[in-house]
């Protein structure tokens, strides 16, 4: 099948399987991605369970993993701001 086809006299391009993901923060808190000896935010290759920051409750701290293997295409969250559970941490392009 071809990468467009044509419906009623439109051109309509078919769905292309989606590459690009979203980590998404586990819990509220305060963000902190980690220090970039150990995490660059940007270019760097993840695996399903990668460890990517950590948020802040309190005394109490939950770490982001990666669900996804690919390369980290950016951080959408500002570090040291709050987020809310199921907020958009970083986007990942897969293979």
């Amino acid at each position: 099948m071809s990468d467009t086809a044509v419906a009623e006299g439109f051109l309509v391009s078919e769905p292309a399987p989606a590459r690009e993901r979203v980590v998404v923060s586990p819990c509220n808190g305060r963000f902190r991605p980690l220090p970039p000896e150990i995490f660059t935010s940007e270019g760097e290759w993840v695996e399903p369970g990668s460890i990517l920051a950590e948020i802040y409750q309190g005394e109490t701290i939950e770490v982001v993993r990666s669900s996804f293997s690919g390369w980290v295409m950016g951080m959408i969250a500002f570090p040291g701001h709050s987020v809310q559970r199921g907020e958009a941490l970083f986007w990942i392009r897969t293979s």
